[in-house]
């Protein structure tokens, strides 16, 4: 059971897993070996801090109700070449800066490109707000800064642990499921009208899992995925605490002991888990995700190829023509995005002609391709993919490298609503998501560039 650890002091010392315990189905041996190495390091912030979002709360937080931490996987590489690294970080989120000064770091150690480095985010809503440090004065300043300077150096030294600790192992994945991810947009003929929990309306409750032994079948880690907020905690909570993602990492170590647990999220941006409100049932939840990650490592797995080829493009997203002043101001009242942009002109800045957006595919030989996909990204684009491509062969990680905005569907942007007003759609419309510029398709496409093809569905490969 994942429980408070306020007793615990900080743990400074990395965790590289190189024993772990006996992987439990039969099929442990099997598959081609190559270079794997894993690391976790505790990154809990050692002061108050002000706690990502809802931006209710103002003021530091009120002690730790549950440590965080960040883990890496790092495959393949030889003297010749680098591993490719997954990096889950327990944030809300690590602004692009942050995340590009840790990538710096990295390359002066090793030749890594950016396709190879891909850092997820659980995006949890009671951890450190990095995302707002440059609005925050004084001492609470000052405590995030302190936060940031940690948060870097244990980034890059649970990396550089994670690659110095490879040796030859097997990867093999399956997927379970979970059920406690519940659709939150509550509509009112067909708009948005709130939140709440919406049986029956688009969610993804898979939960792949990967596996992660040695060569002798020891298991070292374990790597999950689900499409679900980390929102069981409200504004009303002020402690540090890792949610539902941390309870499962501790409650899949616990399980397995000497193994080290990594949670990503999938596309989740448009889904809370229920119910939620107490760290009682951040517990449930994770031990619902540990109770099934057991259960389908005891079941048959399918080997992977241990070893990555990594895909990358940069989408430029077009801006609609920029409305009047009047207008952007209007716009700005009720969306975000639009208020960001009417900033930035008033301060005599230019709004920009394109937005990037970054993806990548990391592709297991032809077993398996692991798609990124940048953001807060609604359910609809994991649901089309395995339409698209493969479904027995796909993995979907959103909040990957950044998490800036929301990414609505067609389906979101024709209900209106929260996540569209602050999504991608509403920044290059400048408040007007209903100018909706094909978004979804070019980001389905974009995917598809960099999926060989041999991934396509038999439906994508038919044209139909």
């Amino acid at each position: 059971m994942c429980t408070s650890i306020l007793r615990r002091g900080l743990a400074t010392t990395i965790l590289i897993s190189l024993v772990g315990c006996a992987a439990s189905s039969s099929d442990v041996k099997r598959g081609p070996t190559g270079l794997v190495g894993v690391a976790t390091i505790d990154i809990t912030p050692q002061t108050p801090v002000r706690m990502y979002g809802y931006a209710a709360r103002k003021t530091e937080s009120e002690g730790v109700a549950g440590r965080l931490y960040a883990s890496a996987l790092a495959i393949g590489g030889d003297d010749r070449q680098t591993p490719a690294i997954l990096l889950s970080v327990e944030s809300g989120s690590v602004p692009p800066p942050i995340r590009a000064q840790l990538l710096r770091r990295l390359q002066s150690r090793l030749p890594l490109s950016g396709e190879q480095f891909m850092l997820c985010h659980t995006h949890i809503h009671s951890g450190p707000d990095l995302e707002g440090m440059s609005s925050m004065t004084g001492e609470q300043r000052e405590h995030m800064e302190q936060y940031a300077k940690l948060l870097i150096d244990r980034l890059e030294k649970v990396t550089l642990s994670a690659v110095a600790a490879r040796k030859p192992g097997r990867l093999a994945w399956a997927v379970g499921s979970v059920d406690f991810a519940c659709n939150r947009r509550v509509l009112k003929d067909g708009k948005w009208s709130g939140f709440g929990a919406v049986p029956g309306a688009p969610v993804d409750h898979a939960l792949p899992v990967m596996r992660i032994t040695d060569a002798d079948g020891k298991l070292r880690a374990v790597l999950v995925n689900y499409a679900c907020h980390n929102t069981t905690l409200r504004g009303n909570f002020k402690q540090i605490h890792g949610d539902w993602a941390g309870c499962a990492r501790e409650d899949i170590q616990a399980d397995f002991p000497g193994v080290i647990a990594m949670v990503a999220l999938s596309c989740g941006a448009d889904a809370d888990p229920a119910p939620h409100d107490t760290v009682e049932l951040c517990q449930r939840h994770g031990r619902a995700v540990a109770n099934e990650v057991k259960r389908v490592l005891a079941g048959p797995l399918k080997p992977i190829a241990p070893a990555v080829t990594a895909r990358t493009i940069a989408l430029e997203i077009p801006f609609d023509p920029q409305p009047s002043m009047e207008e952007l101001r209007k716009f700005a009242e009720k969306t975000f995005s639009a208020a960001q942009t009417l900033k930035l002109l008033v301060s005599g800045g230019k709004a920009p002609t394109s937005k990037r957006y970054d993806l990548t595919a990391w592709t297991f030989g032809d077993d398996l391709a692991m798609v990124f996909l940048s953001n807060e990204v609604v359910v609809d684009y994991a649901l089309r993919l395995k339409r698209e491509l493969d479904p027995a062969r796909l993995w979907v990680n959103a909040y990957s490298n950044e998490v800036l905005y929301y990414v609505a569907s067609k389906r979101l942007i024709g209900e209106g609503g929260y996540e569209v007003n602050n999504s991608l759609s509403a920044l290059v419309t400048y408040g007007r998501p209903d100018h909706e510029p094909a978004v979804e398709d070019r980001i389905i496409e974009g995917v598809l560039s960099v999926v060989p093809a041999s991934f396509r569905s038999a439906r994508t490969a038919a044209g139909q």
